[in-house]
């Protein structure tokens, strides 16, 4: 395993917040509680579908942000037997792990603030993975929609981003769903107070030249293709 240092530019606190959840404790127990039960029964999106995303678009040269416990990269169908993954997070919880359990892979670590240009060499990756990283990143999408930028920057022309978001509006929601919603807000955990699905593909309209967005449940699936 490799790696590459992230800048010393300040933080948001609430970006710091939301990433000190990711504690060693919190992601043994995160596919069981997040992908088994919030997924599924609170947000109305089957971790199903994420799988099909990695299994539809992953490249032989992936980067995956925000990987977690690295559980979608580890089950992912690649094109190839020995692709080449990079994981990118800003918590070292989640890349030690996601690492681990990668290591079949060999791959290399970039820890970086997404909002700031990525230390990675530009038009290097064939596919980008963002599973269930925006809703975590405050800004609203006229603040944070810089992070596709500094995504595309990263990928070869042709080369596929795809993700998925938990939105705060434009979505339907029952009465679970809201109940949670506001309870993420109030910890902190989720900084999505006001994103919605047509602000989503204005970012993405803005940095892609082709891209998708289809929502499941209180959640945004999207595809994006770069120039």
């Amino acid at each position: 395993m490799s790696s590459e240092a992230a800048g010393s530019a300040p933080l948001d606190p609430k970006i710091v917040h939301s990433q000190a959840v990711y504690t060693r404790g919190k992601l043994s127990i995160y596919d069981k509680w997040v992908l088994g039960v919030f997924c599924p029964v609170v947000w109305r999106c089957p971790p199903g579908e994420m799988r099909r995303l990695y299994d539809d678009n992953a490249g032989a040269r992936h980067l995956d942000v925000g990987p977690g416990t690295g559980y979608f990269v580890d089950r992912c169908r690649f094109p190839t037997d020995n692709p080449d993954i990079t994981l990118l997070d800003l918590s070292t919880e989640c890349l030690e792990m996601s690492a681990r359990v990668l290591s079949r892979y060999r791959p290399k670590v970039c820890q970086a603030n997404l909002m700031e240009p990525l230390p990675l060499p530009a038009g290097q990756f064939d596919s980008v993975g963002m599973n269930l990283v925006f809703h975590t990143i405050p800004g609203g999408w006229d603040g944070k929609g810089i992070i596709f930028k500094h995504v595309a920057e990263t990928m070869r022309p042709g080369g596929v981003l795809f993700g998925t978001s938990v939105l705060a509006e434009g979505v339907p929601m029952n009465g679970l769903t809201r109940k949670m919603l506001l309870e993420q807000h109030r910890r902190g955990n989720f900084q999505n107070q006001g994103d919605d699905p047509e602000g989503l593909k204005r970012q993405l309209a803005t940095y892609f030249p082709s891209y998708q967005v289809r929502i499941r449940g209180a959640v945004a699936i999207f595809t994006a293709t770069a120039g």
